[in-house]
């Protein structure tokens, strides 16, 4: 399932527009190692803020796995919270790895909120 928010409203459809960063987000999805990540997780695609980020849920909330807007960037990982959204941390991609470079993602991703006891 994905999310697509444009023009303020919200909407889910079974697959979503196809782009560069939703394929990643896909990929990135699909590796996650924990099941408590996988059995949750969503793209998001939010047209008004122009991203596309794979959201997750954890014990204190949603997690947005932010896609970088071009190769040299980040993964922002943002806390969606009732004060609103906060940058917790990020998560680079390993570039002399190009083939697994979604698998390599998911596990930092995962990692990143195990130790910080969030799943």
């Amino acid at each position: 399932m994905e999310i697509i928010i444009a023009q303020a409203r919200v909407s889910s459809i079974a697959r979503g527009p196809e782009s560069a960063q939703a394929d990643t987000a896909r990929r990135i999805a699909t590796f996650l190692p924990l099941p408590s990540l996988l059995a949750g997780a969503r793209v998001l695609h939010d047209k008004d803020e122009n991203m596309t980020a794979l959201q997750v849920p954890t014990l204190a909330g949603p997690v947005l796995v932010v896609m970088p807007a071009a190769e040299e960037f980040e993964y922002v990982i943002i806390f969606e919270g009732e004060t609103g959204r906060r940058i917790i941390g990020s998560v680079r991609e390993d570039r002399r790895v190009k083939t697994n470079a979604a698998r390599v993602v998911a596990y930092r991703v995962a990692e990143f909120l195990r130790t910080r006891r969030l799943v």
